[in-house]
């Protein structure tokens, strides 16, 4: 899995490709944590465009980091998910706490950005 990172104001886009699985989850919550604890982020938006394959590792990273913006009224979104993660977000209800974008702007633009 590789993880990158920037910032668009106090949002923080997040690009995942390769795998999220209980082998590179603990990687992605210790990525988006040094940046959460930085203290800047209101926002995570994360691109999944290149996420070949979720499990339920993956899921729990992305539900904490939910939950830890949810504290302070941050939001969470996703665009460009692959059938396979699409179906995982669906069948699990996930699509309903984090919502799906079609692109990285309409993103941006539900966020106010």
């Amino acid at each position: 899995m590789k993880v990158a990172k920037e910032y668009s104001g106090n949002v923080l886009i997040v690009e995942v490709v390769g795998e999220l699985d209980h082998h590179t989850a603990a990687a992605l919550k210790k990525d988006i944590k040094e940046e959460l604890d930085k203290g800047i982020i209101r926002h995570i938006v994360l691109d999944l465009s290149g996420l070949d394959f979720m499990d339920s590792s993956g899921l729990g990273v992305l539900l904490g980091r939910y939950k830890e913006l949810s504290k302070w009224q941050g939001r969470m979104l996703v665009f460009g998910l692959q059938p396979v993660v699409e179906k995982l977000f669906r069948l699990t209800g996930l699509n309903r706490l984090i919502p799906v974008h079609a692109d990285l702007a309409s993103c941006l633009q539900a966020l106010g950005v």
